[in-house]
């Protein structure tokens, strides 16, 4: 019967027919399946916490469109201003 973790993993990977038992190949086995899960779940949560990020940048993206329009309009208008003194003068 295997003790180590890591020797009842690489037993299921193995040739099951040899020494080692259906009890430590099966628990090897959910082991390795354990491992997988465990790994798409970080994965997951990395692509949400990407996700998030590139949210955040998008809308800060956004925000500073939206001041430049509003300063890019206040500047034609000052521009609209001292046109029209300069025609008046």
């Amino acid at each position: 019967m295997l003790n180590d973790t890591t020797t009842q993993r690489s037993a299921s990977r193995a040739d099951w027919r040899g020494s080692n038992s259906t009890r430590d190949i099966d628990s090897g086995s959910l082991q390795r399946i354990a491992d997988a899960t465990e790994k798409m779940a970080q994965c997951h949560t990395n692509l949400i916490f990407e996700k998030e990020r590139y949210r955040k940048s998008n809308m800060q993206l956004w925000a500073w469109k939206a001041k430049l329009q509003r300063s890019n309009s206040a500047l034609r208008g000052v521009i609209t201003k001292l046109q029209r003194r300069l025609a008046d003068a």
